[in-house]
């Protein structure tokens, strides 16, 4: 697999918009497995298409995960219509895009579940979608996961791809022999581990010498001590001569 462009994070300088087309273009934005269960993939698929608006870019990013959709969650919409039911039904485009960012961008969910996800890609429908988005200058962003089967039948219509992936992810395995349409290779990044908290260990308690005088009591002291003590054993050994003799 060929060499993919370094990992940069997206809360820090996010990829730039592709460049202006006259043809419009379909950008695939794919996660890896480890961005998908790590749970921030379609959150930062949406901040990407709210980074490619703010530069100018005329956007709609859709949900191409149709067997596990995702993106209405993290706008906060509901999963209708939406994709599939353009593709396969003939909903169009101004009726399943919903907007964001007072119209900033657009958002179209995978709508109605398809038994045949491949369906959609395989519709004439579809690709009328491709082209009438390539007509109107328009960026479509087509949210993928790497996991899924109908992503490489997505990728066909890709001009440009956006990996959605951790820092130490491998590279996906559905953009094999399209690296070179690799535009980016980008993610939030992992939080910082929490340190231990540092252990404090008290500082020792300083020990004083005694001073001179109380050295001196305490000598002073032992010696009374002794003395006392020695008037004691003799005490109790003339007590012990006199029981003697009395009792003899």
């Amino acid at each position: 697999m060929s060499a993919l462009p370094d990992w940069q994070p997206l809360n820090g300088e996010p990829p730039s918009a592709p460049p202006e087309a006259p043809s419009g273009r379909v950008v695939a934005v794919v996660a890896t497995e480890g961005a998908v269960s790590h749970g921030w993939a379609p959150a930062a698929a949406v901040e990407l298409a709210r980074s490619w608006t703010s530069q100018g870019a005329r956007v709609i990013i859709a949900d191409g995960v149709l067997s596990l959709p995702s993106l209405h969650r993290a706008v906060g919409i509901a999963n209708r219509e939406g994709l599939s039911d353009a593709a396969l039904h003939g909903a169009s485009i101004s009726r399943v895009a919903h907007p964001l960012d007072e119209g900033a961008f657009y958002v179209v969910t995978a709508g109605t579940p398809v038994a045949d996800s491949g369906a959609v890609v395989r519709s004439s429908r579809w690709y009328r979608i491709v082209d009438g988005m390539a007509q109107a200058g328009v960026t479509l962003m087509l949210y993928l996961n790497d996991a899924e089967g109908e992503t490489a039948a997505f990728l066909g219509s890709a001009s440009d791809i956006v990996v959605l992936a951790n820092p130490d992810d491998p590279p996906p395995m559905s953009i094999r022999d399209l690296e070179p349409l690799v535009r980016a290779v980008t993610g939030m990044g992992r939080m910082p581990e929490a340190k231990a908290p540092r252990e404090v260990v008290p500082a020792p308690t300083p020990v004083t010498a005694p001073s001179p005088a109380l050295r001196s009591r305490s000598k002073g002291g032992m010696g009374r001590t002794v003395v006392l003590l020695i008037v004691a054993l003799v005490v109790a050994a003339g007590l012990g001569y006199l029981l003697v003799a009395g009792a003899g």
